[in-house]
């Protein structure tokens, strides 16, 4: 413990200042006549600051200073300020001649009147205890004990006029004993203890007005010098013993017993004076005693801890003086300390008052930690965290119970996501959208309202037709029109007949009417056409041209075309329909007039080519600028991708920078979610896309929308989103039935590797040095354990081909399974085996091929084996297809790290080649010492019971024998554990497929009947262990969308099977 800072030649009683802002300061009453001789002179109240945070510790400085007409006995400081002129509090005096004074600290340091009032109800003696109730709610009452044996509560709201009562309403309270100590309790405000010098507490009801219970603390008329209540716990006090025979201190609590306590602290061995259990942490409680030792406990142990040294070694040369001045017998009893105490808001400061005259102020932080706790006070009073899905956990100072609320940062994305979830359950589609779009137009938003309009019309059964009518063109109000069309002028009658192809045709010359008739005579069409042409008679070369052949025809088209087209700008588009040229009619377009395009491509476009006319559309207008009707021309082309780049640009202008506009974020899933209904099942979402899908899945989860957030987090396979799935599994929410369906109901694969880290192989000469080199190449190793793992899970895919011999191989290139890693500690270069888990410091070279006949090479993954064993022997079989697809599965996980070699030797440790011997296709332990030297003798005996083995065969190349497609539902029985949820899932979707109320047509039984004999082949393998972990984990992807019904997802994951593996 160190000391601080001391106040020399005072003598005094005290108390810390419980105000914030003077921390501290304490209050400092004098013990003593302030005179040389015997003259009682009165005391002096002072207030000083001890400076502990400024740098100033060494130098307590006075603040301001009070004379009293009596000496001070006791001191308490309250907070309780009843008017801005009490701003620190009040200051209550137990005086020796019984009286208690009440002053203002406040004006005390400003050097104006302080004495507010004087109360004398104790008769006969000292106030020897006083204590402010230290509840807020309670701070003006006051508890004072005097020599007379009675205690007084005083209120001070009027601290000028106080009033004072006992706390019993009987007159028999006299405890029959000077009282040594009033204590309030801490937890409630109207229970009060008192002790006295005959061996007594009695704990006082305030509300009831009598005693709740006496405790009997000493026998023989023994005071109890001190007590003090647990700061935490209201039904725990302690009691010191004044007695000099047996100075204990006994701890009590009151729910057990009130004769019997529950534990004793000895340490002393003189009477304790003096106990303060510390305000910031109940196990830390100090005393004082007439053995000049001041002890700091823990009461967790129920040992000391340390003391504070009645001596700093500064001190130490002059008690020494003082030693021999006094013979050495009176030095330290002069340094006894009386009293003790905690600064109620220093933490770790307490202050000590010594009959040499000093008040000093110690930390006792230091002393503290050797009890090997952190101090109470460190501990946070309040705490608050966030956890997955909105929830908020929280904990006080005031409440002993840790809640768990819901926090919902964006009320209004919940509120909006749940009513369009509520809306699209139906999966009436058409409906939502022109609710949408109504309700866009309401708003003033035209260019949301055509996009939820055109995301109508992509649901309509007529959709094109419907687009017409969207686009303002009428059918049936256009015929009407021109039915009822009337030209203004005089020189054309009323009627079409009489209009059709006067107005573009002149008056033909005779010279020109005699050689069109000249060329009819011979039959050159051709000849008439071009004359007629040439006299602007341009009907008649049309009449004619239709006798005179096709490519007459289609010629004269053309020409008449390229005449009149400048003129009449609708022959553009009867051009472009004759010819089947609407994309250049598209590419030719005026983006201004893109509605009208829109509408010639939805009336003559080719069911085939319509997507691709609208797409080409979409282009021409994204190269004008006019990105909002473009993106309206994609969604008529069905291009996801690019009607998507106008919803993004709208997501980034609501948005600020980096951070996302929720609502906006909201908007564009709801177009995409939408959208995708309308479109192929085998759409695959581009990573931009999936990544705000996986974004809006995260924030729904964090409103607490699990259901919601596991349904938009399928849509998109990264790291991120699959960690999201795996929390949403892992919730254990209310609800998580639903959670698991849009799951798949099948548990998601966990979103991370699992690396075993294990130990590099050690020498003598490296072992001393590996923790040291492990820690520098910690990085290094951890790449080189990925590298591993991917290096194994390639070598064990390979397994199944042939190796090549030993002519063709390279001769710096490893043995198969085998890897070159690196020895952190001494950077030596060691090689492991992935599939026998062998390791050698030495290279292991390549085995040595057989010329005669190959050799199968024994490795964990036996598929080569596996194959002609099926062939051979069908009861093998079925042993060996129980045991080694597991080992494969084991293998591919194998822990090269930490596999230490057996020796140094390349030939003890290069895999052996191993024929079979015998004609079954068995390899077991029993015909090979080898595998039962390193396996264990493991596998059957003689499978030819009662026969004798034939002799040594020679072990041929062979192909492995077809997986027959016989369905079979009792196959899922042989799938491994691992893959169960696969084979489950598939036998119930074929299962739901064979229902025979459901409508089948020819066609589509003949595709369930192919696919039962690819779900055969498929669990079949997956039995034998013979498909590669990558391609089962995309098919258990497969199978998880399609249980959850995203068939968008599952047909993307289709695709890329067929595309890479299938």
């Amino acid at each position: 413990m160190t000391r601080i800072t001391q106040i020399e030649d005072r003598g005094a009683a005290v108390a810390w200042s419980p105000i914030k802002s003077h921390a501290d300061v304490i209050a400092v009453g004098s013990k003593d006549s302030g005179s040389i001789g015997f003259d009682d002179c009165g005391g002096e109240l002072e207030l000083y600051d001890f400076n502990i945070t400024n740098g100033d510790a060494a130098s307590p400085s006075i603040l301001g200073s009070v004379t009293t007409t009596s000496r001070f006995s006791t001191l308490s400081w309250t907070t309780a300020s009843p008017t801005p002129q009490f701003g620190m509090g009040l200051l209550a005096g137990g005086m020796v001649d019984g009286t208690v004074q009440i002053w203002n600290p406040h004006s005390i340091m400003n050097k104006s009147e302080s004495l507010i009032s004087t109360i004398s109800k104790h008769s006969g003696g000292a106030v020897s205890a006083l204590q402010f109730n230290p509840h807020a709610t309670s701070g003006y009452e006051l508890a004072s004990g005097g020599s007379d044996g009675e205690v007084y509560i005083s209120n001070l709201e009027r601290p000028d006029a106080p009033h004072t009562y006992s706390p019993s309403s009987t007159d028999n309270h006299n405890q029959g004993a000077e009282i040594t100590r009033v204590a309030w309790n801490t937890q409630v405000s109207h229970i009060l203890a008192s002790s006295t010098g005959n061996g007594s507490t009695t704990v006082w009801d305030m509300k009831q007005k009598k005693p709740w219970c006496e405790l009997k603390c000493e026998n023989g008329g023994i005071a109890v010098s001190d007590m003090a209540w647990n700061p935490s716990e209201g039904l725990h006090l302690v009691t010191a013993s004044g007695d000099d025979r047996n100075p204990v201190i006994k701890l009590w609590d009151l729910r057990a017993s009130t004769t019997m306590p529950l534990a004793q602290l000895e340490g002393h061995t003189g009477a304790v004076m003096k106990l303060a259990w510390c305000p910031n942490d109940a196990s830390l409680l100090l005393s004082c005693g007439k053995d000049n030792r001041t002890i700091l406990w823990d009461l967790f142990s129920l040992k000391p801890i340390d003391e504070i040294a009645i001596l700093d070694p500064l001190d130490v040369e002059s008690s020494n003086t003082e030693e021999n001045m006094y013979g050495g017998g009176l030095g330290s009893s002069t340094k006894l300390r009386y009293d003790v105490q905690w600064s109620p808001l220093r933490r770790g400061v307490v202050s000590t008052c010594s009959l040499d005259r000093k008040v000093q102020a110690h930390s006792v932080v230091g002393a503290i930690n050797k009890s090997g706790r952190a101090p109470g006070w460190l501990k946070r009073p309040s705490g608050v965290s966030s956890a997955h899905g909105g929830r908020v956990i929280s904990f006080g100072a005031s409440s002993k119970t840790v809640k768990i609320q819901r926090k919902i940062e964006e009320p209004q994305l919940k509120a909006t996501s749940e009513k369009f979830e509520a809306a699209i359950a139906n999966r009436d589609y058409i409906g939502y959208c022109a609710a949408r779009s109504q309700n866009a137009s309401s708003a003033n938003n035209a260019s949301e309202a055509q996009i939820w309009g055109f995301m109508q019309i992509i649901f309509e059964a007529n959709a094109r037709e419907q687009l017409l009518l969207y686009l303002g063109f009428d059918p049936v109000e256009i015929g009407k029109a021109a039915s009822q069309f009337q030209e203004q002028k005089e020189d054309i009658s009323n009627g079409v007949s009489q209009m059709s192809l006067q107005s573009p045709t002149q008056p033909m010359s005779k010279e020109a009417e005699f050689t069109v008739k000249q060329a009819l005579m011979v039959g050159d069409f051709e000849a008439a056409v071009e004359c007629c042409f040439r006299s602007n008679n341009l009907a008649d070369a049309l009449v004619l041209s239709s006798c005179g052949g096709a490519e007459l025809w289609a010629k004269t088209q053309a020409q008449y075309f390229d005449r009149e087209v400048s003129k009449r700008p609708y022959l553009r588009v009867v051009s472009a329909v004759i010819h089947s040229q609407l994309a250049e009619f598209v590419q030719a377009s005026d983006p201004l007039q893109w509605q009208e395009t829109l509408a010639i491509l939805s009336t003559y476009g080719k069911s085939e080519e319509f997507q691709s006319l609208c797409h080409a559309l979409g282009t021409r207008l994204e190269e004008a600028g006019d990105m909002p009707n473009a993106s309206l021309c994609y969604m008529c082309a069905l291009d996801y991708d690019s009607a998507s780049k106008y919803w993004r640009q709208q997501l980034q202008e609501a948005s600020t920078g980096s951070t996302l506009d929720v609502l906006a974020l909201h908007s564009f899933i709801e177009k995409v979610a939408v959208f995708l209904q309308a479109m192929d099942a085998g759409y695959t979402m581009s990573d931009e896309t999936g990544q705000l899908f996986t974004t809006y899945a995260t924030l729904l989860a964090d409103q607490g929308l699990y259901e919601t957030a596991a349904k938009y987090c399928q849509y998109h396979t990264s790291q991120e989103c699959a960690i999201l799935r795996d929390r949403l599994y892992q919730s254990g929410v209310v609800g998580c039935r639903q959670i698991m369906d849009a799951l798949g109901n099948t548990p998601p694969q966990f979103p991370f590797y699992r690396i075993n880290v294990g130990v590099a192989p050690q020498n003598g000469a490296t072992a001393a040095n590996t923790s040291v080199g492990r820690q520098q190449t910690r990085a290094q190793s951890n790449r080189v354990q990925q590298s591993s793992m991917q290096q194994g899970q390639q070598t064990n895919r390979n397994q199944n081909h042939q190796q090549p011999s030993a002519s063709t191989q390279n001769p710096d290139q490893l043995p198969p399974g085998w890897m070159p890693l690196q020895d952190p500690s001494s950077g030596r270069t060691y090689y492991a085996n992935q599939s026998t888990g062998e390791t050698s410091w030495e290279k292991p070279s390549q085995p040595t091929a057989q010329p005669s006949y190959p050799a199968n090479t024994v490795h964990s993954n036996t598929a080569n084996s596996y194959a002609q064993n099926q062939h051979a022997q069908p009861n093998a079989q079925h042993q060996q297809s129980q045991t080694q697809p597991r080992q494969a599965h084991a293998n591919l996980r194998a822990d090269t790290n930490g596999i230490k070699p057996h020796g140094s030797s390349a030939a003890a440790t290069t895999p052996k080649t191993l024929a079979n011997k015998y004609g079954d296709g068995f390899v077991t332990s029993a015909s090979h010492p080898e595998l039962g030297e390193q396996y264990g003798n493991i596998g059957t005996s003689n499978p030819y019971s009662g026969a004798v083995r034939p002799g040594t065969a020679s072990v041929s190349s062979y192909k492995a024998a077809p997986v027959s497609g016989t369905f079979d539902a009792s196959l899922a029985n042989q799938v491994s554990a691992d893959h169960q949820p696969i084979a489950d899932g598939l036998l119930q979707i074929v299962a739901s497929l064979t229902n025979p109320n459901l409508p089948l047509n020819p066609s589509e039984r003949k595709q369930l009947t192919e696919s039962e004999k690819g779900v055969a082949i498929l669990i079949k393998k997956l039995s034998r262990g013979a498909i590669d972990p990558d391609v089962v984990a995309k098919v258990q992807q497969l199978v998880l969308a399609a249980e959850s019904r995203n068939y968008v997802a599952a047909g993307g994951i289709q695709k890329s099977l067929v595309d890479s593996v299938w």
